[in-house]
């Protein structure tokens, strides 16, 4: 999971450089909510090995769902699992802490709902802004998280 987050990482740098920064946002989304996810998966199939796949922890994911109605911040009836802000409340509060991502949660906020309400920026309701906030908040979530790995 932490190679498909630095994938989209990386494209949303090199769309970001192409001047498609619209684009890149996207991209640096997606790449976000799989490293979000990546805290809160579960192996389903082929633990163990390198072809292991995972599945989200439904527990954690209403949890922080649960969490958001009781203090107002979303009105949505069941769970988003594209929902930056609902997968950054499933992290783990120790996993927020050490990654220093607890500081973010405002962004995680603003940018809650950026890779289903700008894939399609012809739309109407479509977000109308883009910034590189996600890519470089991508970069250093998941530094020290890629050298643990190593």
């Amino acid at each position: 999971m932490l190679e498909s987050a630095h994938s989209y990482l990386k494209a949303a740098e090199l769309l970001d450089a192409q001047h498609l920064p619209h684009v890149a946002q996207v991209n640096a989304a997606i790449g976000m909510e799989i490293l979000l996810k990546s805290f809160i998966s579960l192996p389903d199939q082929n633990p163990g090995t390198s072809g292991e796949k995972y599945t989200l922890d439904p527990a954690a994911l209403a949890k922080a769902h649960q969490q958001l109605l009781s203090i107002g911040k979303t009105n949505r009836k069941s769970p988003d699992r594209h929902d930056l802000l609902t997968l950054f409340h499933a992290v783990p509060d120790q996993i927020r802490c050490s990654l220093a991502l607890d500081s973010q949660e405002d962004c995680f906020e603003r940018y809650c709902d950026v890779f289903t309400n700008s894939r399609y920026p012809y739309e109407s309701d479509s977000a109308k802004f883009s910034d590189s906030i996600l890519m470089m908040l991508i970069k250093t979530t998941s530094s020290p998280v890629r050298l643990l790995c190593l």
